[in-house]
């Protein structure tokens, strides 16, 4: 595969796919999930816990992309709603969604800025399989959860209307457009889902914790966002965070431009970091691993993973994850340190292999073979081919 030619790749891949106005621009989308700095709190803010939105506290938020995008990190995975805690989405007497609030729009639209500004780019993760915990009181606000708007035709519409238009329209909008990435529905709702695998693949687990929903009701939920993501940003790829490679045919029949599976050792021991898309059971579109733990797996270190991604043709690796969300145990010293090495790591990946987020409008050095058989044919028909290196 590696040797064919760009123009070759190109039509071999669209036989067998849909395709769209949607394009990424790296050669190797090389990053970190941010994932948050204050969990559901990013876009919105949270003010009954001091918690503040980026346009709000811009210099923090700041900082840290600036310090990755200094040490290597190309693209960010930034999750926005993962449950329904902060300000700007509400709720009326029937449990309706609202018009979205401003907070939430002037949130994403400084974090659009200050990642392009870095010169890199943001896939944003809408929803995660978390918000399917039940509604609650906690701690002083409402937690609302996915459930019941999801599964109501009249709630999820207003959701889709009041909340998701806006916020995507709004991007769309921006002077900083070009620093979307790509879109990630949802992160992982296989865990928040039971029953079949309408596709005969594995059934589903929910978390015991969830109110779960079937495959019809989340295909259809992440349908009617897609839907949106289209009709507002024809260029933008759109994916879906999946948990593991076990349940990825699930989504084979979904709208979307690319897999982007997560790996963590339970994973592994089944279907291998080393394996190809294709070894998996899935070439028919373009791979990324969307989360991995930089720790390393039991039988690989991080370098070893992201060398074995990139040879191997995925389109790209994302680190678990910035702000070390995973060890609440660790001080903020103890996080920092780790936080060095992961980043080191990127970095000398990233320099070894010449990946720039900007690969597409800039210029570059004459691309490595495995680099040049990685290129995303999700052009729309008759729009040329970029080749790396090329301007658009």
């Amino acid at each position: 595969m590696r040797k064919l030619s760009v123009a070759a790749l190109f039509m071999a891949v669209t036989l067998c796919t849909s395709v769209h106005t949607a394009e990424l621009k790296e050669s190797f989308s090389l990053g970190l999930n941010y994932a948050w700095k204050s969990y559901s709190g990013d876009f919105g803010g949270i003010e009954a816990w001091a918690k503040q939105g980026v346009a709000s506290d811009p210099a923090t938020f700041e900082a840290e992309i600036n310090d990755m995008a200094e040490n290597g990190v190309d693209v960010i995975r930034w999750w926005v709603w993962p449950e329904f805690w902060n300000d700007a989405v509400t709720f009326d007497e029937n449990g309706s969604p609202n018009a979205l609030g401003q907070q939430a729009i002037d949130d994403a639209l400084k974090a659009l800025e200050l990642v392009d500004n870095a010169g890199m780019r943001v896939m944003f993760c809408i929803f995660s399989f978390d918000g399917f915990r039940p509604t609650r009181e906690r701690f002083g606000i409402t937690m609302t959860g996915y459930h019941d708007i999801v599964v109501d035709n009249n709630k999820r519409a207003a959701l889709m209307s009041n909340v998701v238009r806006p916020l995507i329209a709004a991007l769309a909008d921006s002077p900083h457009a070009d620093a979307l990435h790509s879109w990630d529905v949802i992160n992982e709702p296989e865990w928040a889902m039971t029953g079949a695998n309408k596709y005969g693949g594995a059934a589903f687990e929910p978390n015991s914790e969830l109110e779960p929903i079937t495959h019809d009701q989340m295909e259809t939920f992440i349908g009617d966002t897609i839907k949106i993501m289209r009709e507002e940003t024809p260029d933008v790829p759109v994916t879906i965070g999946n948990a593991a490679v076990k349940w990825l045919d699930a989504w084979k029949e979904t709208d979307i431009d690319f897999y982007q599976p997560h790996i963590y050792d339970w994973v592994n021991a089944y279907w291998p970091y080393s394996s190809s898309p294709a070894e998996l059971g899935f070439g028919d579109k373009p791979m990324m691993m969307g989360e991995y733990p930089a720790e390393g797996l039991s039988d690989a270190d991080h370098t070893t993973m992201l060398e074995s991604w990139f040879s191997n043709g995925y389109v790209g690796a994302l680190a678990w994850d910035y702000r070390i969300t995973h060890a609440p145990t660790e001080t903020e010293e103890e996080k920092d340190v780790h936080r060095r090495e992961y980043l080191a790591e990127i970095k000398a990946f990233s320099e070894a292999n010449s990946i720039s987020s900007r690969s597409a409008n800039v210029e570059t050095s004459e691309p490595s073979e495995p680099a040049a058989a990685r290129v995303l044919p999700l052009s729309k028909p008759n729009r040329p081919v970029i080749e790396l290196g090329e301007e658009e």
